[in-house]
Formats: structure tokens, sequence, C-alpha cells
């Protein structure tokens, strides 16, 4: 039953509702109204400035105490929209579709041994192979510093981690490298990913660290030469292990095209010890070049062992 009465100074509606069954739940506006007596009848009236609630009495009726729920909507509605923790859940859940973070890991896996412990696991944070065990596929010193000995051994293993190792004075080892998130599979073409990443690691007077790199520009590119015939390109001039010169160890760097410069400004992964300068910037020759990739179940899915769509690099 609606009535309608006009007044001087506002006008006012009066909404009556009349309930046939007991345990009767109302929806009013934000209001819940909960009553468990039958043949119970309420108005509800309304003003321009105030909203008011009251039994009505019926000659049949029989007064009972009702309970008014406030606030009730709060439980059937989400949350509001945080942006913020929402970037945060997705970047947890899929982290390789954002650049590489600076941060080094902490997590430990029983079978790591030594270099995979200190140098490499550290810098798998974020990356599908941070808590993942890893074997060693590829040592050139083993299985040959060319091409195809090199595609033999990565091609069809997924993510990969490359690890080159320069001697210096006094037996230090200096080590240079790169996280490939899409692996090699000699499809040709590029390979990009935009949580690809070079490192290197620098000494200082608190003793030795890590220092990643970030894709620059996108993930185009990110592994620009995925040929059989080729050996390893972090973009066409971020580190490049080709094994087509005549050295099959020579290796070559240039930062700020694909790969950054770093916290050191540096032009080449080399200038901390002084690599030699040439047209691709710093070249060195390694002493040593070893591929890590993730350790699978047999039937396990290895992401990105074969072909890899690229929309990015023409």
């Amino acid at each position: 039953e609606i009535t309608h009465s006009t007044h001087n100074t506002h006008t006012q509606n009066t909404i009556t509702i009349m309930t046939m069954s007991s345990n009767t739940l109302f929806l009013f506006g934000s209001l819940l109204l909960v009553t468990s007596l039958q043949c119970t009848c309420y108005a509800f009236t309304t003003t321009t400035t105030s909203f008011l609630l009251h039994p009505k009495k019926h000659k049949t009726q029989h007064h009972q105490k009702t309970k008014l729920y406030m606030g009730w909507l709060d439980n059937f509605l989400p949350k509001p929209y945080d942006e913020e923790e929402s970037s945060k859940k997705r970047q947890e859940q899929y982290p390789e579709q954002y650049p590489a973070t600076y941060e080094l890991s902490t997590i430990t896996v029983e079978s790591d041994d030594a270099i995979v412990q200190t140098i490499l696991r550290p810098l798998l944070l974020g990356t599908q192979l941070q808590s993942r065990a890893l074997k060693n596929v590829y040592d050139a010193d083993i299985y040959g510093w060319n091409a195809q000995s090199f595609h033999d051994k990565v091609d069809g293993c997924g993510a990969s981690i490359v690890l080159g190792t320069i001697t210096l004075k006094g037996d230090v080892t200096y080590y240079v490298g790169g996280y490939n998130p899409k692996g090699w599979a000699s499809y040709g073409g590029a390979r990009p990913s935009v949580a690809a990443f070079l490192f290197y690691s620098s000494s200082s007077s608190s003793g030795s660290s890590l220092q990643k790199l970030q894709k620059v520009g996108g993930g185009g590119l990110a592994i620009s030469k995925d040929d059989p015939n080729y050996g390893i390109a972090f973009g066409p001039d971020g580190l490049v292990i080709s094994f087509v010169q005549e050295n099959k160890r020579l290796a070559t760097s240039k930062l700020g095209t694909y790969y950054e410069r770093g916290p050191d400004h540096f032009s080449s992964l080399f200038d901390a010890i002084g690599g030699a300068g040439g047209a691709g910037g710093g070249v060195v020759e390694l002493d040593g070049l070893k591929v890590y990739t993730g350790v699978y179940e047999n039937g396990e899915d290895i992401p990105y062992s074969g072909a890899v769509l690229d929309m990015t690099s023409g």
C-alpha cells in the first residue's frame, strides 16, 4: 500500500508492506528487516530529509520485536578495488610478465652444488626456476665450443641460465652471464621476454657481489637469434658468444641498447675487468662457459621447450 501526502515544508511518502509468512527477510535500500511474526505490517515513511521505520498496528496482528541490521550489504559486495594490491598479487602469480627484480634470493635447494648455491640460485628470484633443482646441461670445455654442440644440449630444455667465467690475476674468478626465460629450440628468429636479464659479479671491500641488469625497451630481441648455426645472443649486442668467430671463446658485450647499463653505468659487462674495446663493445676471451636448466620429471611439461610467439621484433 502506498500513500502520498503533501505538507507545507516537505513531501511525505508512506509505503506499507504486509508479510504473510514467518521468518521473512525484507530488503529495503541498504536495510535488512527480519521478523518472526505472521501477518505483520510495517510502514516505511520517507521524506526529503529523513527515513523513518515504524510498526503499523492491524486489527488481527500481534506486535513482536523486530531486529534491524545495518551494514549487512558489506558481506555480499566485493571489497573496493585496490590497484596496488591487485598488481602485487598478479606479479607474484606471473612474475615473468614483469622485468626482473634486483633482489637476490635466499632460497636453498638441497641438490645445489657450490656454484649454483652461491652464484646462480640468488639470481633466480621471481623466475620459473627460483625453487626448481638445476642441472648443468652444457659445458663448453666438455662438449665443444661450437654452435652444434651447444644446441644439441640446450634445445628444448626450457628456461636457461648462462654462466661465463673469466680468470683474473691471483686466481680471482669473474662471472658474467644471463637468464633466458624462453630457452632455445633452433627454430630461428628471436625469443622475446621482458624478464630476461644479464648479470656480472663485482668485488668490493665488503666482498664479492652480483649485479643484475634488466632488459630495456620491452621484451623484444631478449634472445635475438635462435639459430642452429649460431651460439648465444642476449640482444644483438648485450652479451654475444656466437661461436662463428675464429676464436670460439670470444664474448662481446655492449650495454644500454637492449640491456641496461646498471648502477655502475658500465658500457660493457666486462668494464670491471678492463675488457678490450671494439665495435661491438667490450671483448674478452672466456675461460669457461656453462648452461644450466631446470630438472623436470618424466612426462612433466617444460615451458617454452618449443616454438614461441614473437610479435615484438618484426
